[in-house]
């Protein structure tokens, strides 16, 4: 006779594709001048962490670590009508508005270790600026499925795609300008 230990849900939290998750720390820090910030989440190890690098538009506004903040509904302070409809946010970017709140990320190969890949989607929810739906979430997931295909996937002739399969709608395929802070 023989005794085996099975631990529940095996393999399934380290899984490719997409997981949601609640951030339970973040920390900003600065490598060769540029900023980042690091997030680490509930029942996931700090070895699986997401790394966002600060990235700026054309016209010197960040966008990447803001979009994470605008995705996570993270630190909202006061919202502005400003020109031509739009909204002038301003947001309290410290680490510690991002604890408890939760993102969609996107788990991938790399070689036999799990990564995070530093483009984010939203979950559903609604604020005082705008709305996400499920359409607008499979929108952003098939986003950073692109961004995985061109940039990170391509580096290495060895990857293969395990996204999961979503379904596509004709406003999933529209690009988006990536300098566009939100």
């Amino acid at each position: 006779m023989r005794t085996i230990t099975v631990k529940k849900n095996s393999g399934s939290k380290f899984s490719p594709g997409w997981h949601n998750v609640e951030i339970v720390k973040a920390v900003y820090g600065d490598y060769e001048g540029t900023k980042y910030i690091d997030c680490y989440f509930k029942d996931y190890p700090d070895s699986l962490n997401l790394r966002l690098y600060e990235k700026k538009g054309k016209d010197g506004e960040e966008f990447a670590i803001g979009r994470l903040f605008r995705f996570a509904n993270a630190g909202i302070s006061e919202v502005l009508d400003g020109a031509n409809g739009e909204s002038i946010v301003k947001i309290d970017d410290s680490a510690a508005s991002l604890i408890g709140k939760q993102v969609n990320i996107y788990f991938y190969k790399d070689g036999k270790y799990s990564k995070v890949l530093s483009s984010v989607a939203p979950t559903a929810f609604e604020n005082d600026v705008e709305t996400f739906n499920d359409d607008d979430v499979s929108y952003w997931k098939q986003q950073a499925e692109n961004y995985y295909e061109k940039f990170v996937a391509s580096r290495d002739d060895d990857s293969t795609t395990d996204f999961v399969n979503n379904t596509t709608s004709e406003e999933n395929t529209t690009q988006v300008d990536e300098e566009i802070p939100f």
